[in-house]
């Protein structure tokens, strides 16, 4: 499930879905512990949801969000260079985000996935909350660890 680095070093995949949301000590606290992964490429993705039933998925609509999108992940991405972990950013269309994170995680040869959940609604809310995390764990091969953002 790894390849191999250019120094002979066995290189280990991360998949780390970003959503509209993320927090910072959560990604650290996470990447902390898929310490056991030496040297990880760590692949930050973001999916744009484009609902399309009958046309393939052209991005030349969509150019201007793409690249809103890939501003705000290297962002992050920056920030994780800035701590000596090898980072690569991804923007995806798919027709659904569970979608798009399951497909990439299952033909990417990755060893975890890390997600960030908000904090799931009380009382009768969460019956209508769709739980994005849940369906990509029920669908995905690697390893998957969810760390809970409050977004309060």
């Amino acid at each position: 499930m790894s390849e191999e680095s250019g120094k002979g070093e066995r290189l280990n995949k991360i998949l780390i879905p970003i959503a509209d949301f993320y927090d910072k000590d959560k990604i650290t606290h996470g990447l902390q512990v898929l310490s056991v992964f030496k040297n990880p490429l760590i692949v930050l993705l973001h999916i744009i949801e484009v609902p399309s039933r009958t046309q393939s998925l052209n991005t030349h609509p969509y150019e201007k969000q793409i690249a809103e999108h890939r501003r705000r992940v290297e962002a992050i991405a920056e920030w994780l260079r800035e701590q000596d972990y090898e980072v690569k950013v991804k923007i995806a269309l798919a027709r659904h985000v569970v979608e798009g994170i399951v497909t990439e995680a299952n033909t990417g040869k990755y060893d975890a996935v890390l997600m960030l959940k908000r904090r799931v609604k009380k009382g009768y809310l969460r019956i209508f909350q769709k739980s994005i995390s849940e369906a990509v764990i029920r669908s995905v091969e690697p390893v998957v660890l969810i760390n809970l953002v409050d977004l309060t």
